[in-house]
């Protein structure tokens, strides 16, 4: 059935590493990166810094998981 076939293709670009990794950023620039711009209360700037510096610490740490896991 070449519906199915073309379900199939389609659902498996969702999963493919360009999307993991798109999806990855967007989800730490949305929920760490503008919090740390863009807020007006100082605590939530003050926590979003230091996930960022975290994060920029352990950033080849967390790529080579990442690697890891869409080698799999």
């Amino acid at each position: 059935m070449p519906f199915t076939d073309d379900l199939r293709t389609d659902a498996s670009v969702l999963f493919s590493p360009g999307a993991v990794v798109l999806a990855v950023f967007l989800l730490l620039y949305l929920g760490v990166v503008l919090p740390a711009v863009w807020s007006r209360r100082s605590h939530r700037r003050n926590a979003a810094v230091r996930v960022l510096e975290l994060l920029s610490r352990h950033l080849l740490v967390v790529l080579r998981v990442l690697a890891g896991l869409l080698r799999r």
